[in-house]
């Protein structure tokens, strides 16, 4: 039976959001474009979208998936009748999408710091070891909740930034790198720890970080022993932590050197299915009922 699908790109607002959690205005016109891009790579003829707008037991029996397997999405999933295999916690699913994951595995780009609070992040945010530095909040999307920030003495919205991050459970604060490639590894780690890897593909994403296409990677790479080491590592933390399911890692290179691991996505993510083109069969076969 065709499967039916919740693409809620915003997963990660609702990670890391307190309390109960609905997309505003903003947020759905944000989504809509990339959703689109989504719905043509990810799934294939006969499968559906469902969202609040379909009616209830209108996808009665049909395998049921999401970008990522948040409470809002699955219950949009149930709502709609639709069988939803056995996933993550939620308590999982905001450990390890969260950056403070990433970083607890070590920072790796020089100067990079995971910031939990407002003394230490004005004072790194002051230090001249960068001209300016790029700052993240526990969690985002498509650029949102990142900035850049000049060295020196906060302005009144960038001060307003930080304090609502440290809020949110913290910071990343990195050199402000220029960037002169970004690429990206896929995979699906099963239940029991097995993991299957994608090959690195060439990612695309814009001034704020936003994602714009995925491509395959057909030059040499020549970090890219290093960043399957590193995607590697992902996947067994990933795994002691609790998560089974379709991930990926994002690097980049950057005058001076390589950032192995940039951010780390415990979901589908839009270059996915560019990334891991047998995902399919990966779900079908390592993903429990």
């Amino acid at each position: 039976m065709d499967a039916v699908w919740v693409l809620n790109l915003d997963a990660d607002l609702e990670l890391g959001a307190r309390g109960p959690y609905t997309p505003t205005r903003s947020v759905k016109d944000a989504m809509r474009a990339q959703q689109e891009k989504l719905l043509a790579a990810l799934l294939v003829s006969g499968e559906d979208v469902v969202d609040e707008a379909a009616a209830p037991g209108a996808a009665k029996g049909r395998p049921g998936y999401a970008f990522c397997p948040t409470p809002r999405a699955v219950a949009l999933l149930e709502r709609a009748g639709a069988v939803v295999p056995r996933h993550p916690s939620i308590e999982v699913l905001r450990s390890v999408n969260g950056r403070a994951f990433c970083a607890s595995l070590g920072e790796s780009l020089p100067g990079s710091e995971f910031v939990t609070d407002f003394s230490r992040a004005r004072a790194k945010l002051s230090s001249d070891t960068a001209a300016a530095w790029r700052v993240k909040r526990a969690f985002g999307m498509a650029g949102r909740g990142q900035r850049v920030i000049p060295q020196g003495p906060l302005a009144k919205g960038d001060e307003d930034f930080v304090r609502a991050g440290i809020a949110q459970g913290g910071l990343v604060i990195e050199p402000n790198r220029r960037i002169t490639l970004e690429v990206a590894i896929h995979g699906m780690v099963a239940p029991s720890g097995n993991v299957a890897f994608g090959s690195i593909v060439r990612q695309r994403c814009d001034a704020r970080g936003a994602w714009v296409s995925t491509e395959p990677l057909d030059e040499p790479f020549a970090f890219a022993a290093a960043f399957m080491a590193e995607g590697k590592v992902v996947a067994c933390r990933l795994h002691e932590s609790g998560y089974f399911g379709p991930f990926g890692v994002d690097a980049f290179v950057y005058d001076g050197g390589f950032q192995p691991r940039s951010e780390i996505n415990a979901r589908f993510s839009m270059g996915f299915p560019v990334g891991m083109p047998d995902w399919r069969d990966r779900l079908a076969h390592e993903t429990p009922s």
